[in-house]
């Protein structure tokens, strides 16, 4: 539980030290107030009940009203300041645990597990529903009670001790019975949450256009539905089972408040009729005891509250502590170019698998060099990509950059060679600009853009584009967005890579959305669009490796040819034979056409 205040503090401290001034004057105030009230309503009851004096009413009634007034208008400035700042703080927390997101390693965005870490972590911010905020609020909130226990201690020092004692008793068994209520409502919170990341994912499915076209073709409405509809009803039994048990606290707790007010008023009625204290003296006691119970329970309240948020923080905890693995190298700089890449005996096997993707791979790319990477499905050519962008690390041997190990190269700066058009590429609901741009160097002008996105083949469309490259693509926010095709997709990809201008390019499938003269033009510049770099271009086509310097040819995570294309035609095997059977079905499409 301190752990949890401790790290909770030191980030608030962090990003809004106003924040804990605000919180801390704030809770003086509260606390002070009601404590004034009470001590002030005995002298003004004994007043009326005796002397009734004018003059000493209407200055005690002015004192009591004016320090409200003033102690009310300062409350509600300091509550106001509390929820800006807080704001500040929530604000700025999430863009830290945003940031963490971004620099964990992209295999952990596949680890169920990691996902789920992650939704519980996320409960940090909203646990109680309210906010992070509520254990910081709840600790300050136990040193306010500080000085209402004082004060209160004063007033009921020359009450009957016993009474006081029975009051503990009552506000510690009450808190022991809602402590194990608030235990079993963070282990559900925490059980819901794969089953609320289902529920999340299927209406997502439901509102994401990118998944209508099936779901209404292939009537899948009501089966999508019906999975909404089961995931839903599992999240809410949890709820159902946190309310039986917070109605089992409460019932308690009404129980709790009677025996207390029956004590309260048996006890001071009794002091009445013996004539032990006055009217005044009765009326301040009676506020003094609810407010010393009242104390109590916000005590225990804010104890349970900080223990529970102690829960939140160890996945929060886990979270945070997840190793971002390729960043943890020795950071050394970027040698200088040009670039030669070396697989030496590279193996690699996805978490969770027992057999290897990519299996002893050894390959030498030079610098200025086109490999094309060829294979059937299922050959890992995709993989051997990953490896090359560091999207994944080997799981043995070593990918050497002229002679360097990519791990202990600084990770971004080995990104910044590297550009790419991947397989499964994406757009985001940005303009045109954006997404071509998007973290690179600002363009100096429009043009730079324009004239990549002409170089990638989209100039056609861009001339019918109203506002430019200043179009929103998708429809998500702009009502004017449009929706592009996926060969118009693929040449703003494609476009985006050719800004980034970096020395190596990868083309994973760059032309499998394209229609045949768009691909054949996309030839026909091949050389112009790489400008001299190291290309990687991975196709099913094989036709585009005639124009490449070297093809390797993948079988079940192996390179098992390498060579020219003549080379490897004359070697009549693997390569020769894919080949063949694409030449051929084009030529038996041709005679068929002939006849």
């Amino acid at each position: 539980m301190l752990k949890s205040f401790s790290f909770l503090l030191k980030y608030i401290w962090k990003f809004n030290k106003m924040y804990i001034v605000y919180i801390s004057v704030l809770q003086l105030f509260t606390a002070s107030m009601p404590l004034f009230s009470t001590v002030m309503s005995k002298y003004i009851i004994d007043e009326l009940a005796s002397s009734r004096r004018v003059n000493t009413l209407v200055a005690l009634i002015g004192i009591l009203v004016g320090y409200n007034l003033i102690g009310g208008l300062i409350i509600i400035f300091l509550r106001g300041k509390c929820f800006t700042a807080k704001g500040v703080v929530f604000q700025k927390f999430q863009t830290y645990m945003a940031e963490k997101l971004s620099l964990c390693d992209l295999e952990q965005l596949e680890n169920p597990e990691f996902l789920d870490a992650k939704e519980k972590a996320q409960q940090f911010l909203y646990a109680n529903g309210q906010g992070f905020g509520v254990a910081l609020d709840s600790a300050i909130n136990i040193i306010g009670k500080i000085f209402v226990f004082a004060g209160l201690i004063a007033v009921l020092s020359t009450l009957n001790i016993f009474v006081v004692l029975a009051f503990v008793a009552i506000v510690l068994i009450s808190g022991f019975f809602e402590s194990k209520v608030r235990a079993d409502y963070v282990k559900w919170d925490m059980e819901k949450v794969p089953i609320e990341r289902k529920t999340g994912y299927y209406m997502g499915l439901n509102e994401d256009f990118s998944y209508g076209k099936e779901i209404r073709l292939y009537n899948f409405k009501d089966k999508l539905i019906s999975k909404i509809s089961t995931h839903l009803g599992l999240s809410n039994d949890f709820y159902v089972k946190q309310t039986k048990d917070f109605n089992k606290a409460r019932y308690f707790n009404n129980f709790v408040s009677f025996i207390r007010e029956a004590i309260s008023y048996g006890y001071l009625s009794l002091q009445i009729v013996l004539n032990t204290i006055t009217i005044g003296e009765f009326t301040m006691y009676f506020s003094a005891l609810a407010q010393f119970s009242g104390a109590m329970n916000d005590v225990m309240s804010s104890i349970l509250d900080m223990k529970q948020f102690g829960a939140y923080y160890n996945e929060l905890k886990k979270y945070m502590n997840i190793p971002a693995t390729m960043r943890e190298g020795e950071n050394l700089p970027l040698p200088q170019g040009p670039y030669t890449i070396e697989f030496k005996d590279v193996s690699f096997r996805y978490a969770g698998q027992s057999e290897c993707a990519l299996e002893n791979v050894n390959i030498t790319i030079h610098s200025g060099e086109k490999l094309s990477v060829v294979g059937e499905n299922g050959a890992e050519k995709t993989t051997f990509v990953k490896l090359l962008t560091r999207m994944y690390d080997p799981t043995s041997g070593e990918i050497l950059l002229n002679g360097m190990n990519i791990r202990d190269i600084d990770y971004d700066q080995y990104q910044s060679i590297l550009s790419a058009v991947f397989q499964d590429f994406c757009l985001f609901s940005f303009d045109l600009k954006e997404n071509i741009v998007l973290g690179g160097k600002e363009p100096e002008s429009d043009q730079e853009v324009e004239a990549c996105l002409e170089l990638s083949g989209f100039s056609d469309k861009l001339e019918k584009l109203d506002k430019g490259i200043d179009t929103h693509i998708y429809k998500d926010f702009e009502p004017d967005g449009f929706e592009p095709s996926g060969g118009e997709a693929q040449k703003i990809a494609l476009a985006r890579a050719l800004y980034k201008d970096a020395p190596i390019v990868v083309l994973d499938e760059p032309n499998s959305a394209l229609d045949p003269r768009a691909e054949y033009q996309m030839y026909q510049r091949f050389n112009e669009l790489v400008r001299g770099k190291t290309a990687i271009y991975i196709s099913h086509r094989l036709s585009s490796a005639k124009f490449c310097d070297k093809v390797a040819v993948f079988k079940a995570g192996r390179i098992v040819e390498y060579g020219t294309h003549t080379e490897l035609m004359h070697l009549n095997g693997n390569y020769a034979e894919l080949f063949n059977m694409q030449a051929h079905y084009y030529i038996n499409d041709e005679e068929q056409f002939e006849e």
